[in-house]
């Protein structure tokens, strides 16, 4: 790789930010898709995608992490 003038850990971080930046939009939009298929109140809703907007990655980590169940769904 340095013969073509290209570092190996420079590589390698544009990889992992290549990998973030074009991951960061899909899991937050499947957050909000998986989001709107929950049955939670509209305030429940609504808090969680101000938290998946304001705080894009580690919010819908959260989300994934927590997985939040509606109050009056029977398992």
């Amino acid at each position: 790789m340095d013969n073509l003038g290209l570092n190996a850990g420079y590589f390698l971080v544009q990889l992992l930010n290549l990998g973030v930046l074009c991951g960061w939009p899909l899991l937050s939009l499947g957050t909000l898709f998986a989001l709107r298929q929950q049955k939670l109140t509209g305030l429940q809703q609504a808090i969680w995608v101000l938290i998946v907007l304001v705080v894009p990655f580690i919010g819908a980590l959260a989300y994934w992490i927590v997985k939040p169940a509606a109050e009056n769904q029977t398992t």
